[in-house]
């Protein structure tokens, strides 16, 4: 499905300008993130966290012109090339973040981020270490991370960074929860990392997944109230405690 700059703004609070320029972008060459797509931005959340993810930058505090260069255009595609590269099993995790920590440290301009950054993702699963700004407990939570260094070329003197972190959990939090939910059975049966086995497939980790959702709508709230009363919303609508319930006859 295609979609327009008005359904990222009606859908998700997307700026208009922001939402036409992704739509509008062409289609990188020899990107595996993108093999076989046509467009830029299909109506899938491993594309359209892009635009929903920039906004949020803008609404705190980044210049909308850095956010749309093409330099930051070409920073994010080549950390979803090496992405998919892991997903492909042709390079491993540690490969795809010390590559990355070589690719970026030359334009780094929050270096304090970087280096908290490098520490953090050059471990074979990531994790949050105590007392850390990075992760969450759950590693399967935490397998998008590597697009924060995206974050560490940005500069502004109104730009809030730490909460340009707690809305890149609280976004990917949910997306990633769905998508865990949707692929259960199957990454069950190829021992494949799931939020939803790791929190445990009982009372308590349907407590956790229901509290780490309710936590990214309240930060959401803070940052684009549009999308975390659709986050809310679509929740709503998800019987959580039957989902757990059918895991664990299965």
């Amino acid at each position: 499905m295609f979609l327009t700059r008005d359904d990222l703004k009606l859908s998700f609070g997307v700026d208009l300008d922001i939402g036409e320029a992704f739509i509008n972008r062409t289609v990188p060459v020899e990107n595996l993130y993108w093999e076989n797509r046509k467009i830029y931005i299909p109506s899938s959340p491993g594309y359209y966290f892009m635009p929903i993810y920039a906004d949020m930058l803008f609404r705190l505090g980044v210049d909308k012109s850095i956010l749309l260069s093409d330099d930051q255009f070409r920073l994010n595609e080549i950390i979803l090339h090496e992405a998919a590269m892991v997903e492909h099993q042709r390079i491993t995790w540690i490969e795809h973040a010390e590559n990355l920590c070589k690719m970026v440290q030359p334009y780094v301009l929050q270096m304090e981020l970087f280096q908290e950054l490098k520490d953090y993702l050059v471990q074979k699963k990531p994790i949050q270490k105590s007392g850390s700004r990075l992760g969450t407990p759950f590693p399967s939570l935490n397998r998008a991370d590597s697009y924060l260094f995206s974050l560490t070329t940005l500069k502004s003197s109104r730009f809030n960074l730490q909460l340009a972190l707690a809305g890149w959990y609280a976004l990917m939090t949910y997306f990633l929860i769905l998508d865990d939910l949707s692929d259960i059975q199957e990454d069950l049966l190829n021992n494949e990392e799931n939020t939803i086995v790791d929190a445990g497939l009982n009372s308590i980790g349907l407590h956790t997944i229901q509290f780490m959702i309710n936590q990214s709508v309240d930060v959401l709230k803070v940052i684009n109230p549009v999308i975390a009363n659709r986050i809310d919303h679509s929740v709503s609508q998800i019987n959580l405690e039957s989902y757990f319930n059918n895991s664990e006859k299965k």
